[in-house]
């Protein structure tokens, strides 16, 4: 019986976030339930919605069949979880009256605190709350106003949120990344803090107010994080990050990125070391071992 507990770190990605679907599903199908969830962004509405116990192929069944127009009314309706449009309405659905302390999956969704210009990690609290903060990606929805904070979409800060995971605490975490954290150029950065100043004094509220932060993300140096034990970067080239025409493309990347991690997957939460060479699973990536998890 396994005793080890599975994390999954979901990261950005806008639609390309369909690829997370695809891992939770091949997990699914392996018998494989995740004991804990941590999500950025979009990760953090697909892992938000498998948290609250809907199964990865229910989801995999809206991607494949809901009509693209319904993508881009949510997106033109500022990410609402709660806005008047069909997208919106099944999220609704699937989300409505759960806490996130009360999950039978510890869970938590990243999003980013605009005066303290850092992550947070929301842990309690309506999940449909901490999922729109942690979706609100700039100048498309509004800042979110939440426990006492500002928040906007979470992805600025790492791939997934791995320490999060392990915080909720994972013995075994599978990352699912979808892309770096937009870094500007050093040689930008200077002119884009001056121009964003000029925004400074914006209300919280207004969507404006987002560009400020962002520019901060964006020429902020990143700082070194902790690493999952298997790291999956599914193929999913030339996808913008708000194009649903792709999503099933993206869906079936990670699910084959998933296949290909299954065997060290299953190793690892047998307390096992993977029996073959740890690069050959992700197409993009590498599996990493770290003891510093262990």
């Amino acid at each position: 019986m396994r005793t080890l507990k599975l994390g999954l770190a979901l990261g950005a990605g806008g639609t390309k976030g369909a690829a997370h679907v695809g891992v939770m599903r091949v997990l699914a199908d392996a018998g494989i339930k995740p004991d804990v969830i941590a999500g950025t962004s979009i990760g953090s509405l697909y892992g938000g919605i498998v948290a609250v116990g809907r199964s990865p192929h229910e989801i995999e069944d809206g991607i494949r069949t809901r009509p693209h127009r319904e993508v881009y009314t949510f997106f033109r309706q500022r990410l609402k979880v709660r806005a008047n449009n069909t997208l919106a309405r099944a999220f609704y659905e699937a989300l409505a009256g759960f806490h996130i302390e009360d999950l039978e999956i510890p869970y938590a969704a990243v999003a980013s605190d605009m005066v303290e210009r850092k992550p947070i990690a929301i842990t309690r609290g309506p999940i449909i709350d901490a999922i729109e903060a942690s979706i609100a990606i700039p100048l498309i929805a509004r800042p979110v106003a939440h426990q006492g904070r500002f928040l906007l979409d979470g992805g600025f800060w790492d791939a997934a949120p791995v320490n999060e995971a392990h915080q909720l605490g994972a013995d075994v975490i599978v990352s699912v990344e979808l892309g770096q954290p937009l870094q500007l150029p050093q040689q930008l950065r200077a002119a884009a803090v001056r121009a964003a100043s000029l925004l400074e004094r914006v209300p919280m509220r207004r969507t404006l107010a987002g560009v400020p932060f962002t520019v901060h993300a964006v020429t902020s140096d990143l700082h070194a994080t902790r690493t999952a034990h298997v790291v999956l970067r599914p193929e999913v080239p030339h996808v913008r990050g708000n194009s649903p025409s792709r999503m099933v493309d993206c869906l079936e990347a990670g699910a084959a990125a998933a296949e290909q991690a299954l065997p060290a997957i299953q190793a690892l939460l047998a307390g096992e070391t993977p029996a073959v060479a740890v690069e050959e699973y992700a197409p993009q990536g590498r599996l990493v071992t770290d003891p510093g998890l262990a």
